[in-house]
């Protein structure tokens, strides 16, 4: 009897520990599915997209680089990028201006430009997307070393070498750069604002990406600055330096003095690589009322 109780007891403790054991796991299981749904949660919240409202454009705006169109004086901001915006649309096309405020992106910029994709279906892999500004790389005429060109000179240099936009994910294009006086009905331009900011337009006819106003269905946006890596530093770098006879270095800081408070001297260094930033956005298109 004795024998048989402690056999009992035995068991029982062998089976309280087991039991113990699969708790201790199954909450250690549940902390990790825990975890691994909270990551996923918050991977899927940055690129959650911002709904907002595109409005109707009464009167399609000038596409020419200036904001004197725009009434709301671009009011949507997005601060991981640090970029204004703002939508409109009418019957014909979307209408897209940007400005940017942030010294810091304004190479990365020039450099790989911006992409603006829209398209119905959001989980397409290929959406109609267009890049822009795209800067002509030519060597251009080297300036003496003892010249100091004013920011408006430099940037009248700048804009006279924006001659095209890229383009992919368009049936009717073929992928690649097309002229900014093209024949399908994208426009683009850009320019500088009074306070030396980067700004930029766009026009796409809604054919074009396969909408049309009175579907109440969101349309899906990207706007993304692309990064670059590597080779692309040094060859924005030497590019600046045929564009203003080697200054890049020396002078990069009175260069750009004046615009966005001055940029960094002698001592300013390129970075060996930037990473995209990219937002989303949501919103139908706007109908006329």
């Amino acid at each position: 009897m004795k024998s048989l109780r402690n056999s009992l007891l035995n068991l029982y403790l062998k089976h309280s520990l087991k039991t113990r054991m699969m708790t201790k796991k199954s909450k250690f299981l549940v902390f990790l599915t825990s975890l691994f749904l909270l990551t996923g949660q918050i991977a899927w919240a940055q690129k959650k997209a911002e709904m907002i409202l595109t409005k109707w454009a009464d009167q399609a705006p000038v596409i020419d680089g200036q904001l004197n169109d725009w009434k709301d004086s671009l009011e949507l901001y997005n601060n991981t990028a640090r970029l204004y915006y703002s939508l409109s649309n009418d019957n014909e096309n979307i209408y897209l201006a940007i400005k940017n405020n942030s010294r810091e992106n304004l190479m990365t910029i020039l450099a790989t430009g911006i992409s603006f994709s829209a398209n119905i279906e959001s989980n397409k892999k290929n959406p109609p997307k267009i890049t822009f500004p795209v800067v002509d790389r030519t060597p251009g005429k080297k300036r003496n070393t003892t010249e100091q060109p004013e920011p408006e000179e430099m940037q009248k240099e700048i804009l006279s070498r924006i001659k095209e936009v890229r383009v992919s994910g368009f049936k009717e294009i073929i992928d690649g750069g097309i002229s900014l006086y093209n024949t399908y009905g994208i426009k683009a331009a850009t320019g500088f604002d009074s306070k030396n900011n980067l700004v930029q337009e766009i026009a796409i006819p809604l054919s074009l990406l396969g909408l049309q106003t009175g579907n109440n269905e969101p349309v899906s946006y990207s706007i993304r600055i692309n990064g670059f890596q590597g080779p692309a530093v040094k060859q924005e770098r030497d590019r600046y330096n045929d564009m203003y006879g080697g200054r890049y270095g020396r002078n990069y800081g009175g260069m750009y003095r004046g615009m966005y408070g001055g940029m960094p001297g002698g001592n300013y260094t390129t970075r060996p690589q930037s990473t995209a930033i990219e937002f989303f956005i949501k919103s139908p298109l706007a109908v006329k009322k």
